[in-house]
């Protein structure tokens, strides 16, 4: 990401940091900074700060990196959603009112 990203694209990235984190995947939040964006540091460290709380409960910060050039946090699925991830989903029972034979 750019520190400057635009609302939708950083839902997007939201949305799909989510997802992998409820898969019980890592996250990896890289911040880019080039040339004259390093004066805009803080601007780039407060996003990372939004994008974890945005995340909240979800996943808890694994290791930082805020001094380089390209900044990043990882994250990963916090103990209850990797529990949730790792139990088998239940099956529906199937109801004979609602099956259809075709009869050959």
């Amino acid at each position: 990401m750019g520190y400057n990203i635009d609302q939708h694209d950083y839902s997007v990235r939201l949305k799909s940091a989510r997802k992998f984190l409820e898969d019980g995947d890592k996250v990896k939040v890289i911040v880019n900074l080039k040339g004259r964006e390093n004066e805009f540091r803080n601007m780039a460290i407060e996003l990372i700060r939004r994008f974890q709380s945005d995340i909240g409960e979800l996943a808890a910060e694994e290791s930082k990196n805020l001094s380089d050039r390209n900044m990043f946090i990882i994250l990963v699925p916090s103990k209850a959603v990797l529990q949730k991830a790792r139990d088998p989903p239940k099956k529906r029972e199937k109801s004979s009112a609602n099956e259809v034979s075709a009869g050959i």
